[in-house]
C-alpha cells in the first residue's frame, strides 16, 4: 500500500531515481554479505592455515589462481594476503556505502524540496475563489510537516530495504555455516517483528494521526495570535492564546513522548531476547555434551556477522515503527496531491491563455448582465447587473455594508468568475487576454499588505532586486506624495518598515500602496475603500493624492464615505443585486 501510494505521487523522473536507488541498495547488500562471508576463511586461515590451504587446493580455478600468486607455498603468505584482501574489500565496500548514502540523501532532500515547491506552485495557481474557504493552517502543515514526514518515511523505507537485503544475504551465508543456529536466531527475530507489526504498528498509526491533527491546531493558534497581535493586546486576550497554544503544544509533546518510547521498544526487546536466546542456545549445546572447539571459527564468523546483523535487526524494527508513525502524513499527501502538483514543468506561475497578447483601454470597460453568487451558497450577490466605465473617467461605487461593493471590484479584476454575463475592455473579454488586463490595473485595497522589508522592496513588491527601476521608484513616491517623507529618512528607500508596516502611520501605509500600484504605470486605478480606516484629516490628505490622478487615469473608487467619491464623474449604487447609476444629491453619510 505504501509503495502504491508513492508510485502514484512520484513523477516519472522520481520513479526512475527510486528504482535506481533500489538497484544500488541491492549491490550494497552484496558488498556487505561478501565482507561478512570472507570472515570465515580468513579466521580459519589465522587459526589453522594448513587446513585452509588444503581446502583451496580442491577448488579448481581458485586453486590455480592461488598457486600462481604463490599463496599455497607459505602459510604466512596465505594469511597476510587474505588479510590484505579483506582490508581492501572493506575499504571498497565502505566507499560504495558512502556513495549510496550520498545518492539517497540527494534524492530525499531535492525531491522533498521539489514536492513542497510544487504544492506552493499549485496553491498560487489556483483560482482566487478557492482561497476564500481555504484552511490556511492545514496548508502550512502539508508543506511544513506532512511532506517532510513523508520523506522521512521514504528514507526509512530505503534504509529498511538496505537492512533487509543485508540481513537476508548474511543469513543465507550463515545458514551454510551452521543452519541450526541461524534458523534459531531467525525465528526469534521473526517473532519480534511480528509483535512489532501486530501490536505496535496500529498504536503508532494512531499516534501519527494525533500528531498530524495537533500540528494544525498549533499552527492555528500561532497564526491567530501573531496576525491579530494588536487586537489581542488591546482586548487583553494574551492569556487566552498563551493557554490554548500551551495546551495544544503539551498534547503534541505527550504525543512525541509516546512515539519515542514505542519507537525504542523494539530495539530493547530484540537486544534482550536475541542475545538471551543465543546464550541460552550455547548453554544447552554445551550442557548436552556438544564440542565447542569445532564451533570456534563458526562462532567468530557469527560474532562478526552479529556486529552487522544485530544493529540491522534493531534498525529494521525501528524503521517499521517509523513508517507506521509517519504513514498518516503519506496518506494525507496521497489524498491531496493533485496531478497539477505532480506535473513536471517549470517551477513558476502558469499564466492564463492569451497573456502574451496586448490589451489597451482606449474606449470603455463594460460589465454586462453580471450574475454572481459565492461558491457553496444560494444567495445571489448580483443578478443581471451592468456598469460602464469610460477611459479617463473617475467612477465611484457606493452602497450599504454587505451589498457587494468589494465583490464587484473582485469581479472586475477577474478574481471571481461570474455565473453569467461578460466583462469586456473595448469589446474584448478580459479573460481572453487576462495577463494583459491585469497589467493595466493598479489595485489599492483598504488594508495594504506590507512585508517586513525596506520601502524599496515594498513598492517594487515581487520584483527581483536587480530588476528594480530606482528612478521609477522616486517617480511613484512623488505621485503618491511620499517623496519628501522618504528623503528625510536616514536610510531613505532602504528603511525597514517592520512587520505589516508597524513603523508607518496609516496614511503612509496607504501611500506605499498607491506607489506600489503606480510602479508599472497602469491605465486603471482601483481603490477598494482605500481610505476607510483613516481618520478625517489623514483621509482628506490622501484624497488630495487620489484626486490628483483625475483625468490622467481611469479610476474606480469604492466609497466608504461620500466625500471619497464627491469628485467622481459618475457614481453607481450597489443595491438589490444590481448596479444603478445615481448622484450624491440628497445622500447622507454612508457608514458600515
Amino acid at each position: 500500500m505504501v509503495l502504491k501510494k508513492l508510485y502514484t505521487i512520484f513523477g516519472r523522473k522520481q520513479k526512475w531515481q527510486f528504482f535506481g536507488l533500489g538497484i544500488m541498495i541491492l549491490i550494497g547488500g552484496l558488498f556487505e554479505t561478501l565482507g561478512v562471508s570472507m570472515m570465515v576463511p580468513v579466521m580459519g586461515a589465522v587459526t589453522d592455515p594448513a587446513a585452509v590451504r588444503e581446502q583451496i587446493r580442491g577448488m579448481g580455478v581458485l586453486s590455480d589462481i592461488a598457486d600462481a600468486l604463490g599463496l599455497l607455498q607459505s602459510d604466512t603468505r596465505l594469511v597476510v594476503m587474505l588479510l590484505i584482501a579483506i582490508i581492501g574489500l572493506f575499504i571498497l565496500k565502505n566507499l560504495y556505502i558512502l556513495l549510496l548514502t550520498w545518492r539517497q540523501s540527494t534524492f530525499i532532500s531535492r525531491t522533498r524540496n521539489d514536492m513542497i515547491s510544487r504544492v506552493m506552485r499549485e496553491f498560487l495557481n489556483r483560482p482566487y475563489e478557492e482561497y476564500l474557504g481555504a484552511d490556511i493552517p492545514t496548508v502550512f502543515r502539508i508543506t511544513d510537516s506532512d511532506i517532510p514526514k513523508m520523506f522521512s518515511l521514504i528514507l526509512a523505507l530505503l534504509n529498511l530495504t538496505t537492512e533487509l537485503v543485508v540481513s537476508i544475504c548474511i543469513c543465507t551465508v550463515l545458514l551454510i555455516v551452521n543452519w541450526k543456529f541461524t534458523a534459531f536466531t531467525a525465528l526469534i527475530f521473526l517473532l519480534m517483528t511480528g509483535f512489532n507489526l501486530k501490536v505496535l504498528k496500529p498504536r503508532l498509526n494512531r499516534i501519527g494521526k494525533t500528531n498530524q491533527d495537533i500540528q494544525s491546531r498549533i499552527a492555528k493558534w500561532r497564526i491567530e495570535a501573531i496576525y491579530g497581535l494588536k487586537d489581542v493586546k488591546v482586548l487583553n486576550r494574551e492569556d487566552f492564546f498563551i493557554r490554548n497554544y500551551y495546551e495544544s503544544g503539551r498534547i503534541g509533546a505527550d504525543t512525541d513522548r509516546s512515539y519515542s518510547v514505542l519507537n525504542n521498544l523494539p530495539r530493547l526487546l530484540i537486544e534482550t531476547v536475541f542475545l538471551g536466546s543465543i546464550f541460552a542456545f550455547l548453554a544447552v549445546y554445551i550442557g548436552t555434551g556438544g564440542d565447542v572447539k569445532p564451533l570456534i571459527p563458526q562462532l567468530m564468523a557469527f560474532a562478526a556477522a552479529a556486529v552487522r546483523v544485530m544493529p540491522s535487526a534493531n534498525r529494521i524494527n525501528t524503521y517499521l515503527t517509523e513508517i507506521a508513525y509517519e504513514q498518516p502524513a503519506l496518506d494525507y499527501v496521497y489524498e491531496n496531491y493533485s496531478g497539477a502538483m505532480k506535473a513536471d514543468r517549470a517551477m513558476r506561475y502558469t499564466p492564463a491563455v492569451g497573456t502574451e497578447e496586448t490589451l489597451t483601454l482606449t474606449d470603455r470597460i463594460e460589465l454586462d448582465g453580471i450574475c454572481y453568487r459565492y461558491p457553496g451558497t444560494d444567495r445571489d450577490i448580483f443578478v443581471n447587473a451592468s456598469m460602464t466605465v469610460h477611459r479617463g473617467e473617475s467612477v465611484g461605487i457606493m452602497g450599504a455594508s454587505g451589498a457587494g461593493k468589494s465583490t464587484i471590484v473582485d469581479i472586475l479584476l477577474g478574481l471571481l468568475k461570474v455565473q453569467a454575463g461578460t466583462i469586456t475592455c473595448d469589446g474584448v473579454s478580459i479573460f481572453e487576454r487576462y495577463g494583459a488586463w491585469l497589467h493595466q490595473i493598479g489595485y489599492i485595497p483598504q488594508a495594504i499588505y506590507l512585508i517586513d522589508e525596506s520601502i524599496r522592496d515594498n513598492i517594487a513588491f515581487g520584483i527581483d532586486a536587480d530588476r528594480i527601476d530606482e528612478d521609477r521608484l522616486w517617480e511613484v513616491l512623488a505621485e503618491a506624495q511620499l517623496k519628501e517623507f522618504v528623503e528625510a529618512l536616514p536610510e531613505g528607500l532602504d528603511t525597514k518598515i517592520g512587520d505589516r508596516g508597524v513603523r508607518l502611520s496609516g496614511g503612509q501605509r496607504q501611500r506605499i500602496g498607491i506607489a506600489r500600484a503606480l510602479y508599472h504605470d497602469p491605465e486603471i486605478l482601483v481603490f477598494d475603500e482605500a481610505t476607510s480606516a483613516l481618520d478625517g484629516d489623514t483621509e482628506e490628505a490622501l484624497m488630495e493624492a487620489i484626486n490628483s490622478f483625475h483625468g490622467k487615469k481611469t479610476m474606480i473608487i469604492i466609497a466608504h464615505r461620500l466625500n471619497t467619491i464627491a469628485k467622481c464623474d459618475r457614481i453607481y449604487e450597489v443595491r438589490d443585486g444590481g448596479l444603478y447609476e445615481t448622484t450624491l444629491e440628497g445622500k447622507g453619510l454612508i457608514t458600515r
